[in-house]
Order: structure tokens, then sequence, then C-alpha cells
């Protein structure tokens, strides 16, 4: 049975089922921004949207795996889709939540060199984002005033301000990162041309039987190197990657009623149901057909 937290400041309700909560979008939209004063906390939960948090008034906390992210105003988090979550509100203050749909901009090019900052959870704050806190949170500002505004194109110019908010992340995570032992900015755009060149070709062949060597010789660089390479970059291993970029395209293709779960392993690039129904509980915390359901 569904539980729902109501909101009357901008007439949004939370719609929990259980530990899944449906977004209530904007009428006809697939974004939600609400000013959030409550003093209500909300227990685990997962939704299909991404979730940005951050307070404007008192600190918040976000716990994710067990793990609490103490916010406070002008931090902020990222949560992803499908990352169970937990919010604890304090006995007062305020905090912008913002709810989009991914899927409207993970189809554009060079997103895919972007997508491997936001596996998990992404904190940002004055210390450890210094230089791009402040251009973050006028984006953030900036979506609220057109969200409210409601002129003619208002969602687009949203998702734009989104975008541009993902490629300030991107490069920032970039910069403080991907450094070459010559430090040359030649050398590091001829680094970063590899890496794009191997998430792009991981969008193209995700369905094939992918291996670290290939994928390495592609790069240009022995599999050693290129499994270090990869983790510094994308924070994971180039495997649980493959696998997170199986799962998203997945997702994509549960919607669709017409195809059964098999095809939609085929299609994912899974080499087998077992497999597929294996890996997407481990990811999302529910089987492939559970999360049909849910998202119907």
């Amino acid at each position: 049975m569904a539980e729902q937290f109501v909101n009357t400041h901008y007439s949004f309700h939370r719609d929990l089922d259980g530990d899944h909560e449906r977004v209530d979008y904007a009428s006809g939209s697939s974004i939600r921004i609400w000013r959030n004063r409550e003093a209500q906390s909300y227990p685990t939960h997962w939704h299909s949207a991404v979730e940005i948090v951050t307070p404007i008034e008192n600190n918040y906390t976000v716990v994710i795996h067990n793990h609490s992210y103490v916010l406070n105003p002008g931090d902020i988090i990222v949560i992803p889709s499908g990352e169970l979550h937990e919010l604890v509100a304090p006995e007062w203050g305020s905090r912008f939540i913002y709810l989009f749909d991914i899927s409207v901009i993970s189809k554009i090019k060079g997103f895919s060199s972007v997508l491997p900052f936001f596996t998990s959870a992404l904190l940002i704050t004055h210390e450890n984002a210094p230089n791009i806190i402040a251009d973050a949170n006028k984006l953030l500002l900036h979506m609220d005033e057109l969200y409210n505004q409601s002129e003619p194109l208002w969602e687009l110019s949203i998702y734009a301000d989104i975008i541009n908010f993902f490629v300030l992340i991107g490069q920032n995570h970039i910069d403080s990162i991907m450094t070459v032992p010559s430090g040359t900015t030649t050398k590091q755009k001829e680094y970063m041309e590899k890496f794009n060149a191997v998430f792009t070709y991981i969008d193209n062949h995700y369905m094939d039987d992918l291996t670290l060597e290939a994928v390495a010789d592609i790069a240009g660089y022995s599999k050693y190197h290129f499994t270090r390479l990869f983790k510094q970059y994308a924070d994971t291993t180039f495997y649980d990657y493959l696998c997170f970029k199986r799962i998203r395209v997945a997702e994509e293709l549960l919607i669709n009623p017409s195809l059964s779960i098999t095809e939609i392993a085929l299609r994912s690039g899974f080499p087998s149901i077992s497999t597929f129904n294996r890996m997407f509980k481990k990811i999302k915390k529910c089987t492939p057909t559970e999360y049909r359901d849910m998202r119907r």
C-alpha cells in the first residue's frame, strides 16, 4: 500500500510504495523542483529519477549504504537513479530538492564520458570542489527560478542548466584526477581523447563480448596500465562499469512491454538470463520483472 507525504508549498507529494517512490513530476514534464521546509524524514527508498539535494537553512542528512552525508548550506549531493537512500531532516530548516529523468540527456554525444562520475552518490562541497561550488549553486538557483516562472520552453531551459551542471562537475573531476606524468596540456588532451573514445566504444559495443584486453588495445595501453587509468578516471573497474552500462540499457528496454526479459537480457549484452537477473538485482535491489511492474 502506498504511503504519501504531502507538501502543500508546490502541491507536491512523495508517494512511497514499499521502498519505491513514484516521482510526482510537474504536469506534462520530467522535472520536479521542490523547496522543502518539512521537519519530516523519509525512510529508505529509491526512484528512477536522479535527485539533487542542497540545504538552504540548517543542515540535512542523506544516508546511502549505511554512510551518512551531513550536508551544510551550499553543499550539494547528487543521488543516481535507483540508489537506495534515506533523507533525515532536522527540526527546522529548508532545502532544495531536484528530481529529473536523466534519460532525456543521457544519449547526447559526449555524455558517456561524464556518466562514470555518477555511478554512485557524488558529494560537492566547498572543501572538495572549491573551484566550482559557487557556479554549481548558481545553476541550481537558476533552475528553481525557471521552474517557478513557467515561461515558454522552461523545461528545455532547465535541462540546458542540468547539462551545464554535469559538464561543470565533469571538468572539475577531470582537472583534479586526470594528471599525466609530464603535466603538459597537450598530453592531457591526448589522454582525454583516448578515454572519450573508450566510452564511445563501450556505448556502441556493450552488446558484444567486450574484454578488458580488447578495449585496452583500442586505447593504446597495456592491460595493466589501462586497468589503473580506468579506475583512476571512473572510480570503478572496467567490468563493473560495463555491467553498470548494460543495466542502464536494460532499464530503458524494460519500459517496453512487448519485449521479453530474455530478449532484454540479450539486447543489453548479458550472456544469459541468469546472469542478467543476478546482476540486475544486485545493482537495482529488485528483479527485472519487479522493476518493470514499478515503472508501469
